[in-house]
């Protein structure tokens, strides 16, 4: 439980650190994706195929928002309660326009935007975790 708490601590930072890192050099174009630990990373175009790849037959998408971003994600970490839906990692963010496309420099901020605004904390007992909320 406490690897819980260790990981709402890291989201923050975490989102910080992407943003330092679009500041310090030029991204090419990929995916944002929120590793198991929240760590949220900006990954290659190649990458990315990678991890939907390693979703097989369980990956499933939401749109974010009414932007043109995407949250694609494995089902099998889908985490329900109350009758919603949430994913709290492991998932990757593109645009979606007529199909998946990489995502850039500038879109990368606009989706840290949108994934914080749309971050939810959920209390499991005394713990607290972050997730996005899916359905």
């Amino acid at each position: 439980m406490n690897k819980i708490l260790a990981y709402v601590q890291n989201m923050e930072k975490s989102l910080e650190g992407l943003r330092q890192v679009i500041e310090e050099r030029s991204l090419e174009e990929g995916a944002v994706y929120v590793d198991q630990e929240q760590n949220v990373i900006f990954v290659s175009t190649q990458d990315a195929v990678k991890i939907l790849d390693s979703f097989g037959n369980n990956s499933e998408s939401v749109r974010i928002g009414k932007t043109e971003y995407i949250l694609l994600y494995d089902a099998g970490s889908k985490l329900n309660f109350d009758g919603e839906s949430y994913i709290p990692s492991g998932y990757l963010v593109m645009k979606s326009c007529n199909g998946l496309q990489p995502v850039d420099e500038e879109d990368v901020e606009r989706i840290v935007v949108e994934l914080r605004n749309r971050t939810m904390t959920l209390a499991l007992g005394r713990y607290r975790i972050q997730a996005y909320q899916v359905g």
